[in-house]
Parts: C-alpha cells; structure tokens; sequence
C-alpha cells in the first residue's frame, strides 16, 4: 500500500505542515547565520530612533586648539575654532510579503493536522528571509538598496552619506591591497589595526570580519593553544577566533578577498522605532482569495568616524 506519509524532498509548504507527525518545529536548512546582523545587535550597536527625515549625526573634523597656558594677567583668547561638522544618511526600507490562500487555510484547519500552524511557518520564513536579504545588502553593494549603505561602502575612502572623502581626509578609512595570507596576512592585519587605532582603548578596532576562506587561513597560522575564542561572540550563536584579543568571524555574504577591521564603537545599526521588523495586519486582495501581509523594516547602517575602521583587499 503506498505510504499516505511520503515526505517530498522539496519541502513543500502544504505538505510539511499537514502531513504525518512530523514535528513541532520546522528546522530550516535553506538560510544562513546572520553573522553581520548578530554582531552589530549583540556588540550594541543597533539604535532604535523616532523617525525623521533623514539620519543626522554630528561630527568633530579636526581638533580644537584655542587655549593654552598662561601666568598673571596674560591676555586670554576668546576665539573657539569651528570644528564641528555633520554627517546625513537616507533612510532604506526592505520588506517581505506573507500570503496564505484560501486553499492553504482550509487545509490545515483539521485538528488533526495543526501539529505545525501554516500561517505561523509561513511568517518564520518571511522573517527569515527579510534578514537574510538584509544581511546580504548590509555586506555587499545589492541591487535595488540604493540606499543601504553596506560595509564596502561605509569603510572605503569615497562618498559615505552626505561627505565626499575624496576630498574630506577625515572620512577616509585605511584600504590596504594585501595578497597571500600565509606571506603577508599577519602582517598586513597588524599595519592596518595600528593605523587606524588611537592610546585610548575605545579607538581602537573591536571586532573583525571576512569570509570563510580568509578566516580559514587565519586559523592555520593561529598555533593550539593561541586559538582562542572570545566567550561572548561564541555565545552569540558564530564562530570566532581572536586577533588582539578581538573576535574576528566570517560572514555569508562578505566579499571575495576581503577582511575588516570595525570599531563598532563608531558604528550603528539604525532602525526605525515604528517599523523594526513590523508586521502589518493581514487584508484580502480585490482580485485573489487570499490573505497578505507584510514584515517591514526601514533604517541603515551608519558611522561617524569613518578613520577607525580598516579593509583589507586581494586576501588569498
């Protein structure tokens, strides 16, 4: 007799929820970690704001230096240099659709067959997929997030935001071309880490991140016993070694040949409070016996100190 409880390799919606016993849970084995999203969340660099037009930040571009020392009555300056600047980011809206048809919902009604609702697989996979998109446009330049700004971007020597580097010094970061990691990666690693970092601990790189090739070559040159992870990005959920004492991970989507160096003291994970992964509730379309919804997200990855942060390139 044919097994009623044949479980289709392609995992089918309907079949996955309403057949057998198959599970309380769905166990999805088509997505990726969200390294990049999990690292700025659990180093606190996602801020939530009330909206507003844009994303303003200020800046300081260069030092001040107006006062000094003085004996008696020695005639004082009262002249406070300019220093201030600011920096303008847009904001970029991502969303995923959930729909559910008239046919899906009858279905799965049976008592018999909610092991699994069909509504609540089909949000989990919608928040799966709006995260993972994110992640992947928060690492790379991606088509149609014309606005997003990604780590490419931000750490690089052109235009961030409303500055054009090429011509403001002090929104460049250090880009170094490097080359085969076993001869020169350590090397190249250290140079830029010291270019960019500053005597107070806080300007210096706290996390760093490249792809898993590049990541595995870090790991060859690391001996036993200097393989150490860095307990609270391990208990983040990724896979980490240290380099200064600093986690350095791998991501899905970070580009070929490249490894960062970010101070995640000066970089923030905007989000919108209103629209943070937001579902909006559910209508019936005019022309379809359906139902849709959709998570929304609406924000953008930020710095304003763009010299702390270091890229290498042509790591191999």
């Amino acid at each position: 007799m044919a097994n009623e409880y044949f479980l289709q390799t392609s995992l089918d919606e309907v079949l996955v929820t309403s057949l057998a016993d198959y599970g309380k849970q769905v166990t999805d084995n088509a997505y990726q970690g969200n390294t990049l999203i999990a690292l700025l969340k659990n180093a606190g660099s996602k801020e939530l704001i009330n909206g507003g037009a844009s994303i303003i930040r200020q800046l300081v571009d260069e030092r001040q230096n107006n006062g000094g020392f003085y004996l008696g009555n020695d005639t004082l300056s009262t002249n406070q240099t300019d220093t201030l600047n600011a920096v303008e980011y847009k904001w970029q809206n991502s969303y995923e659709p959930i729909q559910i048809s008239r046919d899906e919902e009858r279905q799965n009604s049976g008592d018999s067959h909610r092991l699994i609702n069909l509504l609540e697989t089909k949000i989990k996979l919608s928040e799966l997929a709006i995260q993972q998109r994110l992640e992947q446009a928060l690492s790379t330049p991606t088509t149609g997030a014309n606005n997003l700004v990604d780590l490419e971007t931000l750490v690089n020597t052109g235009t961030l935001g409303s500055i054009a580097g090429a011509t403001q010094t002090f929104w460049q970061s250090t880009v170094t071309t490097s080359g085969a990691f076993a001869t020169q990666g350590l090397t190249d690693m250290t140079t830029a880490y010291y270019a960019v970092s500053g005597s107070q601990m806080m300007e210096n790189p706290t996390h760093f991140i490249t792809t898993k090739a590049v990541f595995q070559k870090f790991e060859n040159t690391r001996l036993p016993l200097e393989r150490f992870q860095n307990t609270m990005t391990a208990n983040a959920g990724f896979e980490n070694l240290t380099f200064k004492g600093k986690p350095i991970t791998y991501g899905n989507y970070i580009g070929s040949g490249l490894l960062f160096g970010l101070n995640l003291n000066y970089i923030k994970l905007i989000v919108d409070t209103e629209t943070d992964f937001i579902t909006t509730p559910f209508v019936v379309p005019t022309n379809q016996t359906a139902k849709v919804a959709f998570i929304l997200w609406r924000g953008n990855l930020i710095t304003d100190n763009r010299r702390r942060h270091f890229k290498l390139t042509s790591m191999n």
